[in-house]
């Protein structure tokens, strides 16, 4: 991963909401979701801001080297789990005028960043609600599977 990577949410297999503070992310692509809370969330909106990923980690390091590694982990956790992606040189816009707002979290930092996935509801979040649903029944009961012969 380099160091001056700017990133970008995977849309349109990635959306993601505002909670008040808390965002929920949800990867359509294999229906999993993830909570992200406190200085984590703010990394989320860094990045979805375009804040390069070394502008993010420097303020992590006055944090010390456990926040420091722990903000480099959510970002590659969000890379690996398909969330973001690295914007192409080529594609690449100036970086935002201003502080991160994670510089201020992040400086008063008590809590190790961190993603929080679940899979419970992937089944549900990839069912077909017009093909994969019983006619009698109807969303969100799923048809049982045909058995092949």
């Amino acid at each position: 991963m380099r160091v001056d990577s700017i990133y970008e949410v995977c849309a349109p297999d990635v959306v993601a909401e505002d909670f008040g503070g808390e965002i929920v992310v949800l990867n359509l692509a294999n229906g999993k979701y993830f909570s992200l809370l406190g200085v984590s969330a703010d990394i989320w909106r860094d990045l979805a801001q375009g804040y390069r990923r070394q502008d993010i980690i420097s303020h992590s390091a006055a944090s010390g080297p456990e926040i420091e590694a722990a903000a480099s982990g959510l970002i590659a956790d969000m890379v690996r789990e398909g969330l973001i992606r690295p914007v192409p040189d080529e594609a690449k816009g100036s970086a935002p005028v201003g502080a991160a707002s994670t510089a201020l979290s992040l400086a008063a930092c008590t809590e190790v960043p961190g993603l929080e996935a679940f899979d419970d509801m992937a089944e549900l979040i990839l069912a077909d609600p017009i093909h994969d649903v019983e006619e009698d029944m109807g969303w969100p009961v799923k048809r049982d599977p045909v058995p092949s012969a």
